[in-house]
């Protein structure tokens, strides 16, 4: 079973529930790659009538057809949807920065209207881990203020970071449910490194992902010179066979299993066309 939930990520969950009257606007932070599995449904317990901007990353990673499909499932008018390749700074911030300013305005046109002076809107940036939340706030800042790094649990604590006169944003640990009722939801967010793989079962891991691989993407799997199938023991094959192609031995060629997982898991997080959902 993959169970996790670090202790900061909690605390966090449970200040911004107590702080989220301070908050405007939230930005959602989503892979592309998973776009429902990687949404946190407890998001909907946070000040559900405040603004959203959902922002799905990592779309050049992600098959777009397939994509556009599963963003028929986030249909509230209300909310704001943006599909973004971060790579691409200039244009994601141009982007980002033209729907915050569409909400700054409504509020001062509001505020305007009763004599009021606008402050900065003030953002949260919430979703799970490794979805690119520190890399979007860096973009819009225009700086490198929040820590960047390609795996799940970086960001440890709150920080809020004014990027000009209409907005401040709040960066936050990525935020997970404390128990995968899912197991494949725990595994696919293991595969797109939302889950520090090194706590887990690295066999039990490698097996669910192979399976999952095997339906999604199975081409991926040939182009290794394996063979895509859900059966365990083939899988325990196509394994074997691998290590030894790849000379994963030690001094005495007794194969390094764990030399094999680490290159499969690291395989299936860099793959692209994919979708999980």
């Amino acid at each position: 079973m993959i169970n996790w939930f670090p202790g900061h990520m909690k605390k966090t969950f449970d200040i911004i529930k107590q702080k989220e009257k301070l908050f405007d606007v939230f930005i959602i932070v989503l892979d592309s790659r998973c776009p429902i599995s990687s949404y946190n449904y407890e998001f909907d317990k946070i000040a559900p009538n405040k603004k959203r901007i959902f922002v799905f990353t990592k779309i050049d990673m992600t098959n777009k057809n397939r994509f556009q499909e599963l963003m028929k499932q986030y249909n509230n008018p209300k909310d704001e949807i943006l599909a973004l390749n971060l790579k691409n700074a200039a244009k994601s911030q141009s982007q980002l920065h033209k729907v915050i300013k569409k909400i700054y305005n409504q509020k001062n046109k509001i505020n305007a209207a009763k004599g009021y002076k606008t402050p900065p809107l003030k953002i949260g940036v919430l979703g799970v881990p490794n979805a690119g939340k520190s890399t979007l706030i860096n973009i819009l800042a225009k700086s490198k203020v929040a820590k960047v790094r390609n795996e799940a649990g970086v960001t440890r604590s709150e920080q809020w970071i004014n990027c000009n006169n209409e907005y401040m944003l709040l960066d936050t640990p990525g935020l997970l449910w404390p128990k995968f009722d899912d197991q494949s939801t725990a595994v696919k967010l293991a595969i797109i490194g939302s889950i520090k793989t090194e706590s887990l079962d690295q066999k039990n891991l490698v097996y669910e992902s192979y399976k999952l691989i095997s339906q999604f993407k199975p081409d991926s799997l040939t182009k290794l010179g394996l063979v895509p199938t859900e059966d365990e023991i083939k899988i325990y094959d196509n394994i074997i066979e691998l290590a030894r192609k790849l000379k994963h031995l030690d001094k005495n060629k007794q194969i390094i299993i764990n030399d094999t997982y680490k290159y499969l898991m690291n395989y299936f997080k860099n793959l692209t066309d994919i979708i999980y959902d």
